[in-house]
């Protein structure tokens, strides 16, 4: 053997022994495993699984500022003219969807904190009435908390009379002259389905029900007496490019303090759309003036109030809409009716951010002329 090979084969070794060596000092992590977020598509867009759980979320909601002014929809400043009426407001929502051998199991959840302006008030003697000028200071609402299954809902939302046939127009003033209906209550409500129809039935709890010993009111608010609560029933059919919902509402009270209370309330609501620039909707409406649901009562409580809605909106381009609504109350005496006209034009400036300039009209019963308003929303939606 020569020293060449020597050489070699001493190398060889070491090498051999260098690798063993290494190979017994490396140790192998398995690393653990990681679940990311899965997107949910089973219940529209935005929601995702939460990890670990076969539960679909989504979070949303916006933030909102309003300023507007003229005689109809201003503040009063302390002096007694006139001034900007200004609102912001944080909305937080929140959806949760599972798939259960009973149906869908849903909650809903939306927090509403409110900086405002409001009348002033006389902070040492409330019974005193309204002090002049304005303030401005925080709210907070539980505007819904509901838990659903199927078509079975309870919880805390906006009164069944007023959701089944859906809101009114497409503006910010869309209760001017009364409006169409309560909004919060506790309520336990059942919605059934079946191809272009649909039916559904509620009771409700109404929302304050307290009397008053500083007025001769009796009670106020339109929370019931007793274990007896509100009742609301709503049947609705699609066909075609018209879809049709009548909902009746019976409010449960009894006459109380001298005042009278309850009574039965109903509308029926139709909306056409047309194509996808144009849709419109009419809404009759008529009630007992003493029944809650008739938010809209024009007349003393002995009489019957007949109102109508009606508006559309329609698409200008891509980022405007063009949204609009008339109101008419029938006044039940010789004074004038009522009358509202709303307007305003969505633009939406960049996706999530939309500016809403809005002028209104609205003159009340027994007025010779009415009032102007104007302003604007801007809201992210997020």
């Amino acid at each position: 053997m020569n020293i060449k090979s020597l050489l070699l084969g001493s190398a060889a070794a070491l090498v051999a022994v260098s690798g063993a060596r290494a190979a017994d000092a490396i140790v192998a992590i398995e690393p653990e495993p990681v679940e990311y977020v899965r997107v949910c598509d089973a219940f529209g867009t935005g929601y995702f699984y939460i990890p670990g759980t076969e539960t679909c979320l989504s979070i949303g909601g916006y933030v909102r500022y309003d300023i507007f002014g003229a005689d109809l929809w201003e503040a009063e400043s302390a002096t007694g003219d006139g001034t900007y009426d200004q609102d912001v407001r944080f909305s937080l929502q929140v959806n949760t969807a599972t798939e259960t051998e009973l149906g869908t199991l849903r909650t809903y959840a939306e927090l509403r904190y409110d900086w405002n302006t409001s009348e002033a008030e006389d902070r040492d003697d409330p019974s005193s009435g309204a002090a002049d000028g304005y303030v401005n200071d925080n709210s907070y609402d539980l505007n819904h908390a509901w838990i659903q299954l199927g078509g079975l809902r309870l919880g805390k939302s906006d009164s069944f009379f007023t959701t089944w046939t859906g809101y009114a127009g497409a503006v910010v003033h869309d209760t001017m002259g009364g409006g169409y209906g309560p909004f919060d209550t506790n309520l336990i409500s059942y919605t059934y389905s079946g191809g272009n129809w649909r039916a559904g039935i509620a009771v409700e709890q109404g929302n304050d029900s307290f009397t008053d010993t500083d007025t001769t009111s009796g009670q106020e608010g339109w929370g019931i007496q007793d274990y007896m609560p509100h009742v609301v029933a709503g049947l609705g059919v699609t066909f075609g490019m018209v879809d049709l919902a009548a909902v009746i509402g019976w409010d449960s009270r009894d006459d109380f303090g001298g005042e009278l209370y309850g009574g039965l309330a109903g509308k029926v609501r139709a909306d056409v759309t047309f194509n996808d620039q144009l849709s419109m909707f009419v809404m009759v409406m008529y009630g007992e003036n003493e029944s809650a649901y008739t938010t809209w009562a024009n007349g003393p409580d002995t009489d019957e109030t007949l109102a109508i809605y009606g508006g559309g909106s329609f698409v200008v381009s891509e980022r405007a809409t063009f949204n609009f609504q008339a109101g008419w109350a029938d006044s039940n005496s010789a004074a004038d009716d009522e009358w509202s006209l709303v307007g305003n034009v969505a633009y939406e400036l960049v996706p999530g951010l939309t500016i809403t300039p809005e002028v209104g009209f609205y003159e009340a019963s027994g007025t010779d002329d009415g009032d102007f308003g104007a302003g604007v929303r801007v809201q992210r939606t997020f």
